[in-house]
């Protein structure tokens, strides 16, 4: 059976939309994709994660879709549609789970990296600043042994009060891979208090 033409696809029903798209057929997927993508961030907005962001669920909820259309099986009995939103819920249940799982340390003892102040900019007590400039080149040797040269480079614009945009465009990366080595960069630079 040959695939239908692409202008073809706006007409077939999402069971035969699925079928096409497990077997690699990247216009049907996208197809797919233009029909759910509400439904898949309707979903999204349900959940809250610390540690993700509702772009993050958007994206983890395409990727539920695409798993979705390669284990529908339309002699199941379920519509595309719920074994969709099904496979989508499942998909961010499980990575609230396992957000929650990851860290074994009781919540609260642990101090985020949004909550490390590292200079007291209203002290005017020179023995204070000397202290606390001692302490944080402590800290920022300690950090680096932990980080990778791209992670360093991120930490440095990140605390000098950089937004994600300004990283990505200095470092010439892009605004997901700057988020994905901020996010690396806490998890490696949590402590205990």
């Amino acid at each position: 059976m040959q695939p239908p033409n692409s202008s073809s696809f706006t007409d077939l029903p999402d069971a035969k939309l699925a079928v096409l798209a497990a077997h690699g057929n990247q216009l049907a997927f996208e197809e797919v994709v233009l029909r759910y993508v509400r439904l898949v961030a309707s979903i999204a907005s349900k959940y809250r994660s610390d540690s993700f962001e509702i772009n993050d669920f958007i994206q983890e909820g395409l990727l539920a879709l695409h798993s979705a259309c390669k284990t529908y099986a339309p002699k199941g009995g379920a519509s595309f549609k719920n074994f969709a939103a099904r496979c989508i819920e499942n998909r961010f249940i499980s990575i609230i789970r396992s957000a929650n799982k990851k860290s074994a340390i009781p919540h609260g003892s642990t101090v985020s990296i949004d909550d490390i102040e590292l200079s007291d900019q209203n002290s005017t007590n020179p023995e204070q600043i000397f202290a606390l400039n001692g302490e944080k080149d402590d800290i920022f040797s300690e950090f680096e042994k932990k980080l990778s040269p791209l992670e360093r480079k991120v930490f440095k614009l990140y605390i000098n009060g950089s937004r994600y945009n300004e990283i990505a465009d200095l470092l010439k990366i892009t605004e997901k891979s700057a988020d994905n080595a901020l996010q690396r960069i806490k998890k490696k630079l949590s402590f205990k208090p």
